[in-house]
C-alpha cells in the first residue's frame, strides 16, 4: 500500500502496519486509519499519519522510554474496545506539542494513545488523573534519551522513498 504525505513524502507499507481507530481521535474523528512513521531525524518523535489525509502527522513519543516515572491507569472497560489479550501487545504513545521554540515542547501525559499492536487498533484514553499534565515540558527529557540512547524500532514504518 503507498500512502502519501504532505510533509514525508510516499512510504510502501504493508496493510498490517495499519492501526484503526474505530472512533477516530480528538480533533480528527473522520480519519479512522493510521501508520507510525520512523523518520530518523525526528527520533525520538514519531509520526502518527493519517492514510486517509495527507496533511495529517501528529508528532508521538513512546513515553515510557523517556520519563522513568510516568504511569498510567488503564480501566478495564478502556481496554475492551481495542480487543487486549495481553499488556504485551500495548503500545502507548503521548502526543507531542512542537513551537517554533523546540525547546519549549510539550506532550500531553494525560491523553494517551494506545494500540493494540497485534490487532492493529488503537484509540486515545483520557486518563481520570489529576496529576497528569496535559502540557508537560519534554525538551530535556528528549535530550537525556537520545544521550543514552532509546528503543531501535518501535514497529514503525521506516523511512524509504
Amino acid at each position: 500500500m503507498l500512502i502519501e504525505t504532505e510533509r514525508f513524502g510516499c512510504f510502501d507499507t504493508k496493510d498490517s502496519k495499519l492501526i484503526e481507530f474505530p472512533s477516530g481521535i480528538p480533533g480528527f474523528e473522520d480519519l479512522h486509519y493510521f501508520i507510525i512513521l520512523e523518520i530518523p531525524q525526528t527520533k525520538p518523535i514519531y509520526w502518527l499519519q493519517s492514510t486517509e489525509n495527507k496533511y495529517v502527522a501528529l508528532p508521538v513519543i513512546l513515553t515510557f522510554e523517556i520519563l522513568d516515572d510516568y504511569y498510567i491507569d488503564i480501566r478495564e472497560n478502556e481496554l475492551e474496545d481495542l480487543m487486549v489479550e495481553s499488556q504485551n501487545d500495548l503500545l502507548v504513545m503521548n502526543v507531542v506539542v512542537i513551537p517554533e521554540q523546540v525547546n519549549q515542547m510539550t506532550v500531553n501525559l494525560a491523553a494517551p494513545i494506545v494500540i493494540n499492536t497485534k490487532r492493529g487498533i488503537g484509540k486515545q484514553i483520557i486518563i481520570d488523573a489529576q496529576a497528569l499534565p496535559i502540557r508537560w515540558p519534554i525538551y530535556d527529557a528528549i535530550m537525556r534519551s537520545l544521550i543514552k540512547g532509546g528503543q531501535q524500532d518501535a514497529g514503525a514504518v521506516q523511512e524509504s522513498r
